[in-house]
């Protein structure tokens, strides 16, 4: 194996990712995730524009949890996965990942079979943009 010397510079960015970054997603993703799971799921007795700001909530939310798994190299597949990972990487990666947010996270408006449903919904979205040539933009508008 070959021996890697990482740059004084390279050091601190590692730093300032797990010290000072703490989420990966962009608003404009995050409000696209939102509405995606406003068309799945309904949060009881809130209007459409509360029940958006409550989803944008628990997604930054399942962002900053997912920063602090994933590595980097991995979550900023999501931008541009021009060389990504496969669909079965994203399988075994969601199938890893699920479970942990999960424990992670308590939604205590939302039973916890439709909290299941939304991590489970929201990270398929975001680890099906780190496949190679997706985007989490292009993921979003094409999931159904």
């Amino acid at each position: 194996m070959s021996s890697i010397t990482l740059t004084p510079s390279q050091l601190e960015q590692i730093k300032t990712d797990m010290s000072v970054t703490c989420k990966m997603l962009t608003d404009e993703e995050v409000m696209a995730l939102a509405r995606k799971a406003s068309e799945k799921v309904k949060i009881p007795l809130l209007s459409d524009e509360k029940e958006q700001i409550v989803f944008c909530k628990i997604i930054h939310w399942i962002d900053r949890e997912l920063y602090q798994l994933l590595p980097n190299e991995y979550y900023d597949l999501v931008h541009d996965a021009t060389d990504g990972i496969s669909p079965d990487e994203a399988k075994e990666i969601k199938d890893r990942l699920v479970p942990l947010i999960n424990n992670l996270i308590d939604i205590p408006i939302l039973s916890e079979k439709m909290e299941a449903f939304l991590i489970d919904l929201v990270l398929g979205l975001i680890i099906d943009a780190m496949v190679t040539g997706f985007n989490l933009t292009q993921v979003v508008a094409e999931a159904k």
